[in-house]
């Protein structure tokens, strides 16, 4: 399955959540399915990846790929390219 990076939109400041949670990074068919993927992963939130883009980031997961959870900024102020609203 595809790996995808879950992220928020460049500008969208409104769907901070309040637990710093800013990305994940899941295995998924395809972007609806990363976000509720990505969702899954922090059950007690409700839904903090609601609104999210989600990138494919690689055709296929590295060997001991385990989904994991993103807190800060996922991949710098300075990006502006199409994942984040350029």
């Amino acid at each position: 399955m595809p790996l995808y990076l879950v992220s928020r939109p460049k500008g969208a400041d409104h769907l901070k959540n309040p637990a710093g949670m800013h990305g994940a990074l899941v295995e998924a068919a395809d972007a609806a399915a990363a976000i509720a993927a990505a969702n899954a992963l922090a059950p007690r939130m409700n839904t903090p990846f609601a609104g999210y883009d989600a990138t494919e980031v690689a055709t296929a997961a590295a060997g001991g790929f385990a989904p994991a959870l993103i807190q800060g900024t996922v991949v710098g102020d300075a990006y502006s390219g199409p994942a984040r609203g350029a």
